[in-house]
């Protein structure tokens, strides 16, 4: 078995994926935050305008301040959906990358195991022939206590 992993650069491109993937979803939440920030701003803006206006001129201007208003919250929350699908793809996405980094990271691990298990097999080995020399040399139990 050889000392290193044949996939860690398939391991480590996995792992920049998911890393890439985890940013992607943070970019996308964070349009998602500032989106409903936006909204909530327009429904300020909506909720502002005066009640009582002093002329039909000032009416007919809340009133198509109003209207402007109505009109963006819509678009706002037309694009609520497309944010959220992006967010949702942007999640799957991670998921996906992640799964696939941990499956080569099971491997790695069971690789230096049993990298582990062959160096203590080979340090055991050189351990028992050099007790085997040791008694053969006429020195039984030398090196036990003594």
């Amino acid at each position: 078995m050889g000392n290193t992993f044949r996939l860690a650069g398939l391991l480590r491109f996995r792992q920049v994926q998911a890393d890439e993937a985890a940013g992607v979803l943070a970019r996308t939440n964070g349009r998602r935050r500032a989106h409903q920030d936006a909204i909530a701003a327009a429904r300020d803006k909506l909720g502002t305008t005066p009640g009582e206006p002093g002329s039909a001129a000032a009416l007919a201007a809340a009133a198509a301040a109003r209207s402007a208003a109505r009109h963006m919250l819509a678009d706002l929350h037309a694009l609520t959906d497309s944010l959220d699908d992006a967010a949702r793809a942007a999640e799957a996405d991670l998921v996906a990358a992640k799964t696939a980094s941990s499956t080569l990271e099971k491997l790695a691990d069971q690789h230096a195991a049993a990298l582990l298990v062959e160096d203590l097999r080979a340090e055991q080995q050189v351990l028992d022939e050099l007790s085997g020399t040791l008694y053969r040399a006429g020195t039984p139990g030398a090196g036990v206590g003594r």
